[in-house]
């Protein structure tokens, strides 16, 4: 299934990539990958499911929302979850806990 990209998503996850010096993966997969690390760009209408990807991803594991408003909702879907929060900024707002090596 391929959504399509609103602008939204697309800054956010270039944004978060130029923070961590990485590169946004428009594509399938996720969004954002680093050494030991995995990102998912999110709306309020898409984060439950992108927390429920991140749930057997390898390493550590955050949803970025696309707005602050959705930074409240992302925590409290991820609550007793490993996947952490970042905001659109890519500032960690809840870690996330290191399930699969």
């Amino acid at each position: 299934m391929v959504l399509r990209e609103n602008k939204a998503h697309t800054a956010t996850a270039n944004r978060i990539a130029q923070v961590f010096g990485a590169t946004y993966n428009p594509g399938e997969g996720f969004d954002i990958q680093l050494d030991g690390v995995v990102i998912e760009v999110e709306t309020t209408a898409t984060v439950e499911a992108g927390i429920a990807r991140l749930a057997d991803a390898p390493g550590r594991v955050y949803v970025a929302l696309t707005n602050k408003d959705g930074v409240r909702e992302a925590l409290k879907l991820a609550a007793g979850t490993r996947v952490g929060v970042m905001d659109p900024q890519g500032a960690i707002v809840k870690e996330s806990t290191n399930g699969h090596a």
